[in-house]
């Protein structure tokens, strides 16, 4: 529009200085009046050039207030990004510490759970270790463990075997029942055939009547 407004206005500038020319009385020569001409014509020109670099000037303005704002947001959104992967990495290694406590924890706990002569009765002195085997295994459900039934070496082979059984499914229903997966956890028995004592004094024997409780992974 600004243009066509221009144009407008050197074209009548123009006709103005030829008809002032054509109206000459003799006081102003041909070579007068196309001077004149030409000044109008060139005053119009400079006037439209001006015009046309303040538009110039006002959409680089526009463009570089796009670009900044532009900048601005793709800033701030690598800002963001940034901080999320920080907050990130920040609760990954508090999770990793915290892990890493609760394995401590669980190692520093008994494992091994002795019981009395042809018994499979959880004792009550062990319960506080195995409550503290259920808490981790509840928090990680990625832990398995394998409870190992254990006999002394009197009654038969079949009948130990069993018997460490019994005791195995003892220590894996408490669990159970303080909130494990049944899925995390493994019993097997070995009977007499793996004594940690060879003695045969009732001492002896007494810690070889055990189940023991072995971390699969922590």
């Amino acid at each position: 529009m600004q243009v066509v407004n221009l144009s407008k206005i050197i074209a009548s500038s123009i006709l103005v200085a030829f008809l002032a020319a054509c109206s000459s009385t003799g006081e102003t020569t041909d070579a007068s009046a196309s001077a004149q001409a030409a000044q109008v014509a060139a005053e119009a020109a400079s006037l439209a050039q001006t015009q046309a670099d303040a538009q110039a000037l006002k959409d680089a303005q526009a463009a570089a207030a796009a670009a900044a704002a532009a900048a601005l947001i793709e800033a701030q959104a690598l800002a963001d990004a940034e901080a999320a992967q920080q907050a990130a990495d920040n609760a990954a290694a508090q999770l990793a510490a915290q892990k890493q406590q609760a394995q401590k924890a669980a190692q520093a706990l008994a494992h091994v759970i002795y019981f009395d002569f042809d018994q499979s009765t959880i004792k009550a002195e062990f319960r506080t270790a195995l409550n503290g085997h259920a808490a981790y295994l509840s928090q990680n459900p990625s832990a398995k463990i394998v409870l190992e039934g254990h006999a002394d070496e009197r009654g038969t082979r079949e009948y130990n075997i069993a018997l460490g059984e019994r005791r195995g499914n003892a220590v894996s229903r408490y669990l159970v029942v303080q909130g494990v997966s049944i899925g995390a956890i493994e019993v097997v028995s070995f009977g007499e055939e793996r004594p940690v004592n060879s003695g045969s004094d009732s001492a002896s024997l007494a810690e070889n009547r055990r189940v023991e409780v072995r971390y699969v992974n922590y």
